[in-house]
């Protein structure tokens, strides 16, 4: 009898490429060093691992198909529930990355323990961390829950045969993606191979028991969430834990919502106890702001149905080498780059022999167009060394002429103004219309940066 070879290829771990060859550069997503070996053997009898549904079925049309509404478990943390979209879906498969030490672990180990005194039984896998080193982290996290139950294991065969004799756990937590493998593949722990095919099985464990499962997955020094990309389409949610170890404050974003809008942001505090959610954003970003401080401005930022206001700060001080610098921290360089070129061009202001250094205070990265107009006045503010007004915040988003566009929910950004007791606010001349006399606060309009800069530099 003719034994049938084993298939030797090379495999890209970032993006499934495969190629005969070792290549050093993945040719298809341009990645360095990330081809490793992959030997196929012929000889066994494989079934298809990935086929999550093996019952044959019929296409239907649309019109008869019965309608499922899923369960939403509410996770009782406010910020968290936003995000999601108004809660955990019954079998659905969440991705949580983040930076290392951010709080992935910490924030899960709280959810779990919550879905454990209102839903029953949750399942904690750890692949990183012993039992009682996590039992020492829920002793200081106060989540000492009877219904709590760990397993430290990497080997995902141990918990798919737990499953299937106890099939009452509310949650079940991964931690990580990248530490938990299958022993019968011939790979390591964390490559391609073992990611696909453990989130596939765990996508399968979810679906067929209605048990929503969290993933919590490392991301690379670029932000990105390590391993392959395949891993965020296999997913229902991927969520984004920001922020760094010198401030306080934590972001959650989501990036992918099949139940739930994407726009959303949620809130957090990393305090000893544990993480803790912001009642009030607005105030949390500025309350240390400085008075009479030139190249500082307050702006009413839109995260998804959300308005923050947070404060834009900028220096221009004298170039220190020929070539000026272009520094920004918490928005694009790229954006402080082309609003300084539409300065030089409309203004005629002359940045060539000075740095300008732009901060979001906070650490918050704001992405939305609204924020071109603080900048804008930022920067002159600081240019002029002129302070501005401490009650004054600024809104809009500046064209290449120098036009100012207007914004969305513009009301809704005037009322957040209101509650922390700003009295002047400047907005586009496109909104002006839809905005109706408020004795509370005094609005200008502008139409240009030209009229803008007038209004705010006496």
């Amino acid at each position: 009898m003719i034994m049938a070879k084993a298939k030797k290829y090379y495999l890209c771990q970032e993006c499934g490429y495969k190629s005969v060859n070792w290549m050093g550069k993945c040719s298809n997503c341009g990645s360095w060093d990330s081809f490793e070996e992959v030997i196929e053997d012929k000889s066994k009898n494989k079934k298809n691992k990935y086929d999550l549904n093996r019952e044959e079925k019929e296409p239907q049309p649309i019109t008869e198909i019965s309608s499922v509404k899923r369960q939403r478990l509410k996770t009782n943390i406010t910020e968290l529930d936003r995000v999601l979209g108004g809660g955990v879906v019954s079998g659905s498969l969440i991705l949580l990355g983040g930076a290392p030490g951010i709080g992935k672990s910490t924030l899960i180990l709280q959810v779990a323990s919550l879905f454990s005194q209102k839903y029953g039984k949750t399942l904690y896998l750890s692949g990183e961390e012993s039992a009682s080193q996590l039992k020492m982290r829920a002793e200081r996290l106060n989540c000492m829950e009877e219904n709590l139950n760990i397993l430290d294991e990497r080997d995902y065969m141990v918990l798919e045969n737990h499953i299937s004799k106890n099939k009452d756990y509310s949650l079940i937590v991964v931690d990580s993606i990248q530490t938990v493998h299958i022993p019968e593949l011939d790979a390591a722990p964390g490559n391609l191979t073992q990611i696909k095919e453990v989130t596939n099985r765990l996508v399968k464990l979810a679906k067929t028991t209605g048990i929503p499962v969290v993933l919590i997955g490392h991301v690379t020094k670029e932000g990105e969430l390590a391993g392959p990309r395949v891993l965020e389409h296999l997913v229902d949610t991927v969520l984004q834990f920001e922020g760094d170890n010198y401030h306080m404050y934590r972001m959650l974003r989501a990036k992918k919502n099949r139940f739930g809008s994407t726009n959303e942001i949620g809130v957090f505090e990393m305090k000893e106890k544990g993480i803790e959610e912001v009642a009030n954003p607005s105030s949390f970003f500025i309350n240390e702001r400085s008075a009479d401080v030139s190249g500082s401005i307050i702006t009413p930022a839109l995260e998804g149905s959300r308005v923050l206001l947070v404060e834009v700060q900028s220096l221009v001080t004298d170039a220190a080498f020929p070539s000026p610098q272009r520094l920004a921290k918490g928005v694009n360089h790229k954006r402080l780059s082309l609003l300084l070129a539409v300065l030089e061009k409309r203004l005629g202001a002359n940045f060539k022999e000075f740095d300008v250094n732009l901060n979001i205070t906070g650490g918050i990265n704001v992405e939305e167009p609204g924020l071109d107009l603080a900048i804008i006045a930022a920067v002159i503010s600081s240019y002029k060394d002129i302070s501005l007004d401490n009650d004054l915040a600024v809104i809009g988003e500046v064209g290449l002429g120098g036009e100012v566009r207007a914004v969305g929910q513009i009301e809704k950004r005037i009322n957040e103004l209101k509650k922390l007791s700003f009295k002047k606010v400047v907005i586009p001349a496109g909104n002006a219309k839809n905005i109706a006399f408020d004795p509370d606060i005094k609005i200008d309009a502008v139409k240009d940066i030209s009229e803008f800069v007038k209004i705010i530099i006496k």
